[in-house]
């Protein structure tokens, strides 16, 4: 992946990264696991300085910011009756929630990270939990229900496996969500609700050991080769510095071929307001070429206002247009 800023103060970026899965079935179930590697971070960069514009960078980093290979998820997945599934282990709390078809995917689709998960939900790093999917049944939806610690790898200082399995830490708490799905060929409806009760303080200074939670939806439509996104997200003023969150995304498929086109807004909460500080706006545009099977070429342009909810028009992160272009073989 390469993003080109066009603000001097930010320079180039050159990033890499590989991901690989491995999966057993068993008589009663599937063994999954994932792997995934990351090239280094530089402060100096786009994606260190810009974060919103590539949710590919970073994911898999020591705690000096060099890029390192790591054992992401290990889970094992019970198959139940009439479909629905108990899933045990290590694993990606944001694949069983906030999905939609045309969004999620930053190896194929939108690179930002607006478009990849809701930023209103406090998701943990990849974590140790327990998911229960059922499917829908006539009218009744279907259903995701997680539970998990609240910190997962990356939010550990260390960002070690041995953190990772110490969940009852005096600064740890749990995260846990319900969702609720509705689809068929053509679209999809999602609400969910969550809560993340590792202690955080308020806004304010004021109060200590407060809870962070919210609500969530995702719209999305399908028309042929057009395709319609729309994500909204609520989360505790009194802790979460964005309170609010809505994002719109298009894919047009052209042949093997996709354009895509998504705005996403940010807003800051009130308490968390004062002069250097403003909403944040993302835009990004991409065309996805199909050069061979697995393969794909991206051309992309971003638009980033305020990152990190930054107003200082004096800061690289005030403003910035960022051109892109990723090459993805898969196989």
């Amino acid at each position: 992946m390469a993003l080109f800023p066009d603000d001097s103060r930010t320079a180039e970026d050159y990033t890499l990264s590989v991901d690989l899965t491995f999966e057993r079935m068993t008589e009663r179930g599937r063994w999954f696991a994932y792997a995934e590697g990351n090239s280094s971070l530089n402060g100096r960069r786009a994606s260190s300085l810009l974060p919103e514009l590539n949710a590919d960078a970073g994911t898999a980093l020591d705690p000096d910011r060099r890029g390192r290979m790591q054992l992401s998820e290990f889970n094992y997945r019970w198959r139940l009756a009439e479909g629905a599934g108990l899933t045990l282990g290590y694993l990606d709390p944001s694949s069983y929630l906030d999905r939609s078809r045309i969004t999620n995917d930053e190896n194929l689709q939108f690179l930002g990270v607006s478009f990849v998960n809701n930023p209103t939900i406090e998701f943990p790093d990849y974590t140790l939990g327990v998911v229960y999917e059922r499917p829908a049944r006539g009218a009744v939806p279907q259903i995701n229900a997680v539970v998990t610690s609240s910190n997962g790898l990356a939010d550990n200082p260390n960002l070690s496996y041995s953190q990772l399995i110490q969940v009852t830490e005096g600064d740890k708490g749990t995260f846990a969500a319900l969702g609720l799905g509705w689809s068929n060929a053509a679209g999809l409806v999602r609400v969910g609700t969550w809560i993340n009760t590792r202690p955080h303080s308020s806004l304010n200074e004021l109060e200590h050991g407060q809870n962070n939670y919210g609500i969530y939806t995702v719209f999305g439509r399908e028309f042929g080769p057009h395709g319609l996104n729309l994500r909204l997200g609520l989360a505790n003023d009194n802790v979460a510095q964005g309170e609010r969150f809505a994002a719109a995304a298009y894919r047009w498929r052209i042949g093997m071929h996709a354009i895509g086109a998504g705005i996403a807004q940010a807003v800051l909460a009130d308490d968390a307001r004062r002069p250097g500080l403003d909403d944040l706006t993302q835009l990004e545009v991409f065309a996805r070429l199909n050069l061979a099977p697995g393969m794909h070429l991206t051309l992309s342009l971003q638009r980033l206002k305020h990152s990190g909810f930054v107003a200082d028009s004096t800061d690289p992160r005030y403003r910035t247009r960022v051109a892109g272009l990723r090459f993805r073989y898969g196989f």
